[in-house]
């Protein structure tokens, strides 16, 4: 791969994430075909959390013991995954569809992947779509538990359903034969309440004793967390590797 430059963009009305999928496009591999993959990570599971924000930025009061947050699960589910390319004039076109229950925290994290042609490709193009739900399978959701300054520690869940999309794009590369290749980021759970004094958390509604963060509960919370999420996704490039 030479002269790589990776283009990482959330598009919709609210920022939002993504992730990714073991379900692989069903072509069989050959010598002249390579995987182009997407892949993401949640890590920064466990931080503390500001105790009241002041102007810019927020900050911890001294003597006062901070509140902390220990995310233990992020699950994902999309809607639709595109993969497009461009190699001498002609435009390629993958689409996958309805994945669910990715596991973010999973060892090895899972992959969604396609194959094309050997070449030379002017662009490659990977979007992850996420698709508002009516069901239970929503785009994103992480729980974990807060503790508060005092010490209690109360159940806590961020629920994001809506549209949105995460879009990586790699620029004149070479795919061979004996390498595939994948776009990979991390999804920095630290990053979620930047910002976000730990008092505001608190004093959150419970739902059946739990602090639930959605579009429906808590949303002024909710608004703060989706403003951070661009700051929690970090694009790593595509790395190449040889191929299984």
């Amino acid at each position: 791969m030479k002269k790589n430059l990776l283009k990482f963009s959330v598009l919709a009305l609210l920022t939002s994430i993504a992730a990714v999928s073991c379900k692989k496009d069903s072509t069989p591999a050959t010598a002249s075909t390579a995987e182009v993959a997407f892949a993401l990570s949640a890590d920064n599971a466990s931080s503390t959390l500001v105790t009241k924000s002041v102007g810019n930025p927020a900050i911890n009061v001294t003597g006062v013991t901070a509140a902390s947050i220990k995310w233990t699960s992020a699950i994902a589910n999309i809607g639709r995954f595109k993969l497009e390319a461009k190699k001498n004039g002609k435009e390629i076109e993958i689409t996958t569809k309805n994945i669910t229950n990715l596991d973010l925290f999973a060892i090895d994290p899972a992959t969604i992947a396609a194959k094309i042609d050997t070449g030379n490709y002017k662009e490659i193009s990977i979007k992850v779509l996420l698709v508002k739900s009516s069901g239970t399978d929503i785009p994103l959701t992480v729980k974990g538990t807060f503790t508060s300054a005092g010490g209690a520690a109360v159940p806590i869940e961020f629920d994001y359903n809506d549209n949105a999309i995460l879009k990586a794009e790699v620029e004149n590369v070479t795919v061979d034969a004996t390498t595939d290749v994948t776009a990979k980021l991390n999804f920095h759970l630290n990053k979620l309440l930047t910002a976000i004094p730990s008092t505001q958390i608190d004093a959150a509604t419970r739902t059946n004793g739990a602090i639930v963060i959605s579009n429906a509960s808590n949303t002024a919370i909710y608004n703060k967390v989706i403003a951070n999420l661009l700051l929690a996704i970090e694009a790593r490039g595509f790395e190449k590797h040889k191929k299984k």
